[in-house]
């Protein structure tokens, strides 16, 4: 339908495919679409964690990284991106999209009590909404080129807490998209095994608008060079 590569967005939906992925929103309020990223930008990816010193932080469940102002935040704000998923979820007019990269350590419950975890860890292991005044929708996007176990994305009904689904991303540049609603509540579950889940967790937002947002990065950037 769509994938980001180093040169922007690239486009091969047809009206029958929006139609169905509209039809698939409207009825589950998410849906997955496949291979979002490009394989080439793995190595930009990896180089931007790498200076991140990422990896290095094994003693923290929730080290966040800020990309507001990275390359992979300046693909993902395209305009013709946001009208398309508009017309998929018929959320209203997106004016940009905002996100961090996080990892999640194997076994980060055991440290759950720590002062150093407990806060990171629940913000996302802990049933939420993600709500605040200009987010719209969630989309987070697998960054791992190595399997790992656990780590679904668990929706359920906020009143009754009926569980809705329970959603596996295993596969490098696949990403989720769902519905940041009152009525709705989502976490990730426990990582197992011994590889960490890196992902990248994003929200389309009402405003500000892409152009003031890839300003404000500029700006960063440019402040942190001088």
């Amino acid at each position: 339908m769509f994938q980001l590569t180093k040169s922007g967005m690239v486009f091969s939906a047809s009206d029958a495919d929006l139609e169905a992925a509209r039809d698939h929103f409207q009825r589950n309020d998410w849906i997955r679409f496949p291979s979002i990223l490009d394989r080439e930008l793995w190595d930009m990816i990896q180089h931007q964690l790498a200076a991140s010193n990422l990896e290095g932080k094994s003693a923290s469940i929730y080290p966040e990284f800020n990309v507001s102002d990275s390359a992979l935040i300046l693909l993902l704000n395209n305009e013709h991106f946001f009208r398309l998923i508009e017309r998929i979820t018929q959320c209203g007019h997106i004016g940009s999209l905002r996100g961090r990269i996080y990892r999640i350590v194997p076994g980060a419950n055991d440290h759950a009590d720590h002062s150093d975890y407990q806060a990171p860890y629940e913000i996302l292991t802990g049933w939420h909404t993600d709500i605040n005044e200009t987010r719209l929708l969630a989309l987070s996007i697998n960054l791992n080129t190595e399997p790992y176990q656990g780590g679904l994305l668990s929706i359920r009904e906020a009143k009754t807490r009926r569980m809705l689904c329970e959603l596996p991303n295993p596969v490098f540049g696949d990403a989720i998209l769902f519905r940041v609603d009152e009525r709705l509540e989502h976490r990730v579950s426990n990582v197992d095994g011994t590889v960490p889940k890196i992902a990248f967790s994003g929200w389309f937002e009402s405003e500000p608008d892409y152009r003031t947002l890839i300003a404000e990065g500029i700006a960063r950037s440019l402040r942190r060079t001088v």
